[in-house]
């Protein structure tokens, strides 16, 4: 081997890993705090299995699973950081951590669909409707900035909330007996 293609290769496997840990951050998240009571842990852990991530990169199996496989970390991560924090008041016991990581695990599949079609639904609202709901669901947001930003009233808001979650609700699920996922 030539030492130009390797570092062509490292580059590309490089390229590799910061495209799959900025696709399947959010999903990773999300399976780290279904077994983490606090976010602020939940996100400190994060960094962990993103540092252990991107050290272990090049036992990854291009073609396979990147969340499942980056999710078996968190779960050691997240181990790792419960005996850190066994002094804290809410300590769940690890059958109890290990049963709801299965769950979580096994429900990757379902809850990226979701999240697939429900990106797919925004979409297809009105762009006014779409900032809406955007701007209420932002961190630190809530129905009086959105309703602030929309040049709604509150009132008027909360009820177009209303409608813009039956529809998207409807769309997902749509959506997902479409493709055969419910």
């Amino acid at each position: 081997m030539n030492p130009e293609s390797d570092a062509a290769a490292g580059l590309d496997r490089n390229k590799q890993l910061m495209r799959l840990m900025t696709q399947h951050q959010r999903r990773i998240f999300g399976y780290i705090y279904t077994l983490v009571p606090d976010r602020h842990d939940a996100e400190d852990i994060l960094q962990e299995t993103s540092v252990v991530v991107c050290e272990k990169f090049e036992q990854f199996k291009p073609g396979t699973d990147f969340v499942a496989w980056a999710c078996q970390i968190a779960y050691w991560e997240v181990r790792r950081a419960r005996q850190k924090y066994a002094r804290a008041k809410v300590v769940f016991d690890q059958e109890v951590v290990d049963a709801v990581a299965q769950t979580a695990a096994e429900m990757i599949p379902e809850v990226s669909a979701r999240h697939e079609a429900l990106g797919q639904c925004l979409q297809k609202l009105h762009a006014r409707d779409r900032e809406l709901v955007l701007t209420r669901y932002e961190p630190g947001s809530g129905v009086e900035l959105a309703a602030q930003r929309s040049g709604r009233s509150l009132e008027a808001a909360y009820k177009a909330l209303g409608r813009i979650r039956k529809l998207l609700h409807d769309c997902v699920t749509n959506q997902l007996s479409l493709e055969g996922a419910v």
